[in-house]
């Protein structure tokens, strides 16, 4: 009767664990993926002020540190009234940095609350980059409406790894099937999401706004770019369906900076022929 009763105890264990594990697995094959909102502000060939509406899909199977990133942003209202700020024709819609100009990157304040902006816990951020190159398996490939998180490239002062870590909240759209162009883009930038709704705006925006790129003074046509001249994301929001994808792992972009900045003064140094003594940053 004993071995009977440890049997039935071990059997109902089983099956137990069984409907646990089905349920489980239920919940995470139709967990929907989190889609972000973007309502766009912009000016048609005419002249003529637009509106639209973007959706974007996010893929956290692919770059979870990136969607994480981006969820939290969107949420915390960073992204809401910036511009898309740079418009390279047949290649991507960019936009997400609240400088306007490209130069700018998130604080740790504006992704996490609890830290005060300008404290001393505050500070200029990045995220690893998730792709091929950096040893992140991201097989999301780039192509019309695919989201990509911008990020810059140090790769001339022989700082690939400070490049391929330096994202933080610009984010790009590309615009083309071309596999020539996308080539600089494929395993070299992290993918992260696609347009699903509103890619007609995106493509209307490339259209009307081709070649132009904020800057302090001017755009790559070397004409007076001014705020009104781009595009603008009126409100930027994501649904998560009840999911929740938690905060990135965030790194010091300050002290990437900070090195970048050192090489930057020793290749200078070496270019004017005055390098003698010098040494690199560690």
């Amino acid at each position: 009767m004993k071995n009977k009763s440890n049997i039935f105890l071990i059997v109902g264990i089983l099956i137990v664990t069984v409907i646990i594990a089905v349920v489980c697995y239920g919940n995470i094959k139709t967990r929907k993926n989190p889609v972000a909102t973007i309502e766009v502000v912009y000016k048609d060939a005419d002249g003529n002020e637009k509106t639209g509406t973007v959706k974007m899909e996010l893929y956290s199977d692919q770059a979870p540190e990136t969607v994480a990133n981006f969820i939290t942003l969107a949420n915390n209202g960073y992204y809401n009234g910036l511009k898309f700020h740079r418009i390279a024709e047949d290649f991507v819609v960019q936009g997400g940095d609240k400088n306007g100009d490209g130069s700018g990157s998130a604080n740790v304040s504006d992704l996490n609350k609890s830290i005060q902006a300008g404290s001393k816990d505050d500070y200029k951020y990045s995220i690893k980059g998730e792709f091929a190159a950096n040893g992140i398996n991201n097989t999301l490939k780039f192509g019309k409406g695919i989201v990509g998180m911008a990020r810059s490239d140090y790769s001339s002062y022989g700082l690939n790894e400070e490049g391929y870590n330096s994202g933080s909240s610009q984010f790009f759209i590309t615009t083309t099937d071309d596999s020539s162009k996308l080539k600089s883009l494929n395993q070299n930038y992290a993918s992260f999401g696609k347009v699903i709704e509103g890619y007609e705006y995106i493509e209307e925006i490339a259209k009307v706004y081709a070649g132009k790129e904020a800057s302090k003074s001017t755009n790559t046509e070397g004409e007076n770019a001014t705020e009104e001249d781009f595009p603008v994301m009126k409100n930027v929001s994501v649904d998560t369906f009840g999911g929740n994808y938690g905060l990135p792992t965030t790194i010091n972009y300050e002290t990437i900076l900070n090195k970048v900045s050192q090489y930057q003064n020793y290749f200078n140094q070496l270019q004017s022929g005055s390098g003698a003594g010098v040494t690199t940053a560690e």
